[in-house]
């Protein structure tokens, strides 16, 4: 190999990459056919964009996107990461229900770090101190519905500094009785809960509007 060519291809592999991370609400796995982190994933995949690195998990077990994120960004393989390897990190998140309270406990968890988050997209979250979205997010969304049902998602985010982080809106979504989103994916017991919360996991245009917003992010960074 030329020595202008083993350059170029020893600093592409030094590059990060763009990791999308998913976060699973309740006690779905993150991975299941019908999950919202699964068809997202499927459909970014599909998008055939390089570098980049889709993953998810449940919101209960944030240590293993913890670990994903620091050998994500670890390029030089030395088990630290340096104020390079933080500042070029290239992370996006997602979450829905817990799973979208759960992306702002991990956007905290890195603002402690000094790592930055380009995207971060909340789902019908549902937690506690959910609503405030930290300085190290770049820019952040937040989807959610209100009808009737025990489960209603986060109405509004902020950001922590409006100087530092773009919200790019908080978008509502209403499901009447007579709404209805295909299932017949899910095991029998998840198809019997028919709750506004649970046809907003399922909506068609939910999903495509966070891969756009993601697919967006990856476009414009």
């Amino acid at each position: 190999m030329a020595r202008g060519l083993f350059f170029v291809a020893v600093l592409a592999a030094q590059q990060p990459r763009t990791l999308v991370l998913g976060i699973a609400g309740g006690w779905e796995p993150p991975d299941a056919p019908w999950a919202l982190t699964a068809r997202v994933n499927r459909l970014l995949e599909a998008e055939g964009i390089d570098q980049l690195q889709l993953a998810a998990i449940s919101n209960h077990r944030l240590k293993e996107g913890q670990r994903l994120i620091e050998t994500t960004l670890d390029t030089d393989r030395d088990g630290k990461l340096s104020a390079a390897e933080r500042g070029a990190a290239r992370i996006i998140l997602y979450g829905q229900s817990l799973g979208g309270a759960a992306t702002i406990e991990l956007c905290r968890w890195l603002r402690k770090r000094e790592i930055p988050v380009r995207l971060n997209v909340q789902i019908d979250s549902v937690g506690w101190r959910d609503g405030v979205v930290p300085a190290n997010v770049r820019e952040a969304a937040n989807l959610y519905q209100q009808d009737a049902g025990l489960i209603r998602g986060q109405s509004r985010i902020r950001a922590e500094n409006q100087a530092r982080t773009r919200i790019l809106g908080n978008w509502r979504y209403h499901y009447g009785a007579g709404s209805s989103f295909d299932t017949s994916a899910m095991p029998l017991l998840y198809r019997a809960v028919r709750s506004p919360h649970v046809k907003m996991e399922f909506d068609p245009a939910v999903t495509e509007r966070v891969v756009a917003l993601i697919a967006g992010a990856l476009r414009d960074w």
